[in-house]
């Protein structure tokens, strides 16, 4: 019956919980306010769990006295909270004073559980008389960050028994799963030598430590007594007997243990041994210097190079105390290196040995982030996303806009809803600009040229499906800066040549710019769309190779006038263009036939803005010389049509051309 029961607790919290599971997996990033809750289906559930917990006990109430004296839903925290929750039947009494749950926390405040009923060992249950703890008392907390698309765990437990001790247990697992036995699953034959559990997934780093608060001697004292020892006696010989096991550990290993095994399990036998000797914190811990594959623990014999590569450690000592800083410790002088700032920025804002003062660490990095340095730019993401609501400098909105953007292309944490608290400080027209700056500092970087080439290429080749899964990729800021004006135009013309998928998409924009879910000026997109459309309708006139020289977008002019070179440079966050985006004004440019066309018309697309938008106006760098695809020359990256850009009309197949070398 003891058993039946030991698992009640976690049966309850299971049931209680079981229809926030979903809410785990992430959904597409939104850069702007949306309707959808951010926690997906958690936020929908979650604040119906006093409810389903309330089903929960109640069906339990068939196995157990289960009673508690309130229930309810915090929205603050998101999480469930039970207060006075207590278990009894036939040997089993525990009590929880307070439990709060929500999708990734647990805490378990004022757990009482009486052992005097419990059939315990005689060791166990005379140290708990030794100690005055028959009810053992503690807190309980579990807390694990969860990446849910790449089953990443960032696990934290602790379990702190009062006059006992305290356990603590962290664990970085990458890609980690539990398979369980085909065998176990019904209707499925057991595979061979597959009917053991198997482990999946790297170990990146993990730790277990245990905090003595009165068992080591109390387990001494009552050792001896059994022995007809001393305590100190009992002490003395625990200590020699441990450390000669420890000593030994790594010697039945197959084919025996290494010299390093040997000198290592030495070292651990002297940590234990100082552990025995004066009790405070002993700890184990696990730092492979490459994440160790699991499936290693599981696919037989663990042998002498699995031990190596886990690179386990003992150690022994107080326990570790987090380090007050004074005031002059959070300053830096005006020529410190970005290190420096950085490092302090990071202490500002986990408000670590200082209280958290986000907007602070937000002026330190706030410089680099908009030169593009990467470690900036995700400790700016990080900030807006602990504080939305920080102070920026009006001046500095659209910039961090924009490199946040471009963070989101990268996929750096936090960037997409910083970029959603940042895109409700500024104007549609604004984000609209914002999106095409990113965009034109994401074309000078090596990745964004060859995306501008592959676009060009769909283009000329009319290859629809293509063009959908681009305008899918501006739509979701996936490894591009997020533009919702291109994400409409290139569905649109998808769309125009026959593929569903991309009307939908088309469609399903418009709507949501139609009720204020997304900013996209319709008009403007609806216009450039057309420009473009008649552009490749008509894209099959020859135009001179484009002449070097010239400003825009860093290249110089065809024969029609229009912008023959792209953007160049590298880097890995390129600095966030300033200027340009919406109110942008650049000088008409001369059309084939003559006439001028307004700024933001022409060509194909390329990393500057939609039609009449009033794209950025800022001279770009030259592009880099890169070797031709068959010849090995050295070529000119190829000019991307200008309709959404600045500049005139060159014409497609003088694009193509380009492109193709």
């Amino acid at each position: 019956m003891t058993r039946s029961f030991a698992a009640l607790l976690p049966a309850l919290v299971v049931s209680a919980t079981t229809a926030t599971v979903p809410a785990l997996s992430q959904t597409a990033p939104t850069p702007v306010p949306l309707a959808a809750d951010p926690q997906g289906l958690a936020g929908l559930v979650l604040p119906y769990t006093p409810y389903l917990f309330d089903f929960a006990v109640t069906s339990l109430r068939t196995l157990a006295q289960i009673t508690y004296s309130g229930r309810r839903y915090d929205p603050i925290t998101r999480s469930l909270v039970v207060t006075g929750l207590e278990v009894d039947r036939d040997a089993v009494h525990f009590r929880v004073g307070q439990l709060r749950l929500s999708t990734d926390q647990m805490i378990l405040d004022d757990v009482s559980v009486d052992t005097r009923r419990l059939s315990l060992d005689p060791t166990t249950a005379a140290v708990l008389t030794r100690l005055g703890k028959e009810v053992v008392t503690g807190t309980v907390t579990v807390d694990f960050d969860l990446d849910a698309p790449r089953a990443d765990y960032l696990v934290q437990a602790t379990a702190r028994l009062d006059g006992i001790g305290a356990l603590e247990l962290n664990a970085d697992l990458r890609g980690f799963h539990f398979l369980a036995p085909l065998s176990d699953i019904e209707g499925a034959g057991a595979a061979p030598g597959r009917n053991a559990p198997e482990l999946r997934g790297q170990l990146a780093t993990a730790d277990a430590a245990f905090t003595d608060m009165g068992l080591v001697p109390a387990l001494y004292d009552v050792l001896g007594k059994s022995q007809g020892l001393s305590p100190e006696g009992a002490r003395s010989a625990a200590t020699v007997i441990a450390g000669a096991g420890v000593a030994g550990m790594f010697d039945k290993l197959p084919g025996g243990a290494t010299p390093a095994l040997q000198e290592r399990a030495q070292a651990f036998s002297a940590a234990v041994q100082a552990f025995l000797k004066n009790p405070d914190r002993l700890l184990v811990s696990f730092r492979p210097q490459q994440p160790f594959d699991l499936a290693r623990l599981t696919d037989g014999t663990v042998d002498a190079a699995d031990v190596e590569a886990l690179n386990p450690q003992v150690a022994t000592g107080e326990t570790l105390r987090q380090p007050l800083l004074a005031p002059a410790a959070l300053t830096l002088a005006p020529d410190a290196p970005l290190a420096s700032v950085l490092a302090l920025a990071e202490t500002l804002l986990e408000g670590r040995g200082t209280p958290q003062n986000a907007g602070r660490a937000l002026e330190l990095i706030m410089p680099a982030a908009m030169d593009g340095n990467r470690a900036a730019v995700a400790l700016l993401a990080r900030a807006i996303a602990v504080d939305p609501y920080v102070t920026i400098a009006q001046e500095k909105l659209a910039p961090s806009y924009v490199a946040l953007d471009l963070a989101l292309a990268e996929g750096l944490p936090f960037a997409a809803e910083s970029l959603t608290a940042i895109g409700a400080r500024l104007s549609p027209a604004e984000i609209v600009g914002a999106e095409d700056d990113a965009v034109a500092a994401w074309r000078q970087t090596p990745v964004g040229q060859r995306q501008r080439a592959a676009e060009i290429e769909a283009f000329r080749t009319r290859d629809w499906a293509s063009i959908r899964q681009f305008a899918y990729a501006y739509y979701e800021g996936a490894e591009m800066p997020r533009n919702i004006m291109r994400a409409y135009g290139w569905a649109s013309i998808a769309a125009a040549g026959g593929d569903r998928v991309a009307a939908k998409l088309r469609d399903e924009l418009t709507r949501a710019a139609g009720s204020g879910k997304l900013v996209l000026p319709l008009d403007r997109a609806r216009k450039a769309t057309d420009d473009l459309w008649a552009l490749i309708l008509g894209g099959d006139k020859p135009a001179e190779p484009a002449a070097t020289g010239g400003d825009g977008d860093g290249g110089g002019t065809t024969k029609d006038g229009g912008a023959a070179a792209g953007p160049g440079g590298s880097g890995t966050l390129p600095r966030p263009v300033p200027g340009g985006g919406a109110g942008s004004s650049a000088a008409p440019t001369a059309t084939q036939d003559g006439g001028s066309a307004a700024p933001g018309e022409g060509t194909l697309p390329e990393g500057g803005t939609l039609p009449g938008e009033g794209g950025a106006t800022t001279p770009s760098p030259q592009p880099p010389q890169l070797k031709g695809k068959n010849s090995g020359e050295t070529v000119t990256p190829a000019a991307a049509p200008a309709a959404f850009t600045g500049g005139g009309r060159p014409a497609l197949a003088a694009v193509a051309r380009q492109a193709a070398n």
